[in-house]
């Protein structure tokens, strides 16, 4: 099994002990703690992250992945979020914070190595521009103090009246955060959530509710659909701004460490026919990995993968080519950008993802072999197209692991030849 992110709760006894309760709940191994006894508590069990119901000591926050307080802003804290707040709210926050830690020392590390290995890339200047918003709702009395809000605050506003002209907006520009007004109707909210949680381009641009009401009767299935905060109509001017810009911050952060990751795509380390990373690069990134996954105390998990290409249907030869070579191009958009895709051989390939459990590599080893055996290709007689059989296994980084060794044991570990091979 997938090792739990691990969480200390820290503040009152009974609040800590509830919260702590919820979020185990959703699949996090959370345990209270008095901020009193945090350092010890963490020397006794490092942990990934503190969700914090009081003000902690400044230098805790260095000694985890993320800190979110729910005791207001905090010079050491990855979030603030707003209390009281929703169980799947901070876990989602907690999850997030953590994967978007990965995504920006995977952006570094690949970067370092591709300077180490002699392709320095021209030193760029990230030109982002202001944050950009989409507001999604009626031209109602809000929508003129949330613009009023954000310019004050340098943000761009962008205004979609209907849901139809929202997703039209969303097709055609990259916005760092979403507004939804539930007025007047939240379901229409709630549905937009879950739309943009379903498409991997907008997954990560956050979504945030505004309620009209005292209490938003409708926060659990908010944030069951993919909320990422719920906002009230009455919050003065400048709260509004900052709790939208925080969002947005972090999804800016999460877009500049992907375009570094893209920006490490040069030839020389890439294989020749495809967009993988080649053998060499791979195993001298891949080590990195290591390193850092054992400094950080994260998992890290390889898949290995290969493919075989049926002799009587391929007719061998440029058909059997062709399809490994575009089973190749199409392994990389499998993966999250954090993520190392590499091809060793024509027919052997293998995948290196951070801050992933064997558990869920085993899920993506199969999501993976799912679409390839499911994908026609073309073979020796135009009219019989032919399938892939995609043999795989996962392993997990192990305490004095090197780069070959881990390769090598997630070769070793995939099944023997399966007996037949597949046929459209």
């Amino acid at each position: 099994m997938g090792r739990a992110v691990t969480l200390l709760v820290c503040g009152d006894a009974q609040a800590a002990g509830e919260l702590a309760s919820d979020l185990c709940g959703l699949g996090l191994a959370a345990r209270p703690c008095p901020v009193s006894h945090l350092a010890r508590a963490l020397d006794d069990e490092p942990a990934d992250a503190i969700i914090a119901l009081e003000a902690l000591p400044l230098d805790m926050s260095a000694r985890v992945r993320a800190v979110i307080s729910l005791a207001g802003p905090f010079d050491g804290a990855g979030a603030a979020v707003t209390a009281p707040a929703h169980p799947i709210q901070i876990a989602a926050r907690v999850r997030s914070l953590l994967r978007l830690g990965v995504l920006e020392e995977a952006a570094r590390l690949r970067l370092s190595d591709l300077g180490d290995a002699g392709h320095v890339l021209p030193a760029s200047e990230y030109k982002g521009g202001p944050v950009s918003v989409l507001y999604a709702g009626p031209p109602d009395p809000f929508y003129l103090r949330l613009k009023h809000a954000l310019d004050s605050a340098g943000t761009e506003l962008t205004a979609a009246f209907s849901t139809f002209n929202a997703f039209d907006y969303l097709h055609e520009c990259a916005f760092d955060a979403v507004v939804l007004n539930t007025r007047p109707k939240p379901d229409i909210a709630h549905t937009v959530c879950s739309a943009m949680r379903r498409n991997t381009r907008l997954y990560h641009t956050p979504t945030v509710l505004v309620s009209h009401e005292e209490v938003y009767a409708a926060a659990d299935e908010a944030f069951a659909r993919g909320a990422s905060d719920i906002l009230s109509a009455a919050l003065e001017p400048d709260a509004l701004a900052e709790r939208i810009n925080t969002l947005a911050r972090e999804r800016r952060r999460r877009r500049v460490s992907k375009g570094l990751l893209e920006s490490c795509r040069v030839s020389a380390v890439l294989d020749s026919e495809t967009d993988l990373f080649n053998d060499a690069f791979g195993k001298r990134h891949l080590a990195s990995l290591i390193t850092l996954a054992s400094r950080r105390g994260l998992p890290l998990s390889v898949i290995a993968l290969r493919v075989e290409t049926p002799v009587e249907r391929s007719g061998g030869g440029s058909h059997a080519s062709s399809a490994l070579n575009q089973f190749a191009s199409m392994l990389r958009h499998c993966v999250r950008a954090e993520d190392l895709a590499v091809r060793v051989s024509n027919s052997t390939f293998y995948l290196a993802l951070p801050g992933t459990g064997v558990a869920d590599a085993q899920v993506v080893a199969s999501r993976v072999a799912a679409i390839a055996e499911c994908t026609a290709y073309e073979g020796a007689d135009p009219n019989a197209p032919f399938r892939v059989v995609l043999r795989h296994d996962a392993v997990e980084a192990r305490r004095g692991d090197t780069a070959s060794a881990l390769v090598a044991r997630a070769f070793d570990a995939i099944p023997e030849r399966l007996s037949a091979m597949a046929a459209v």
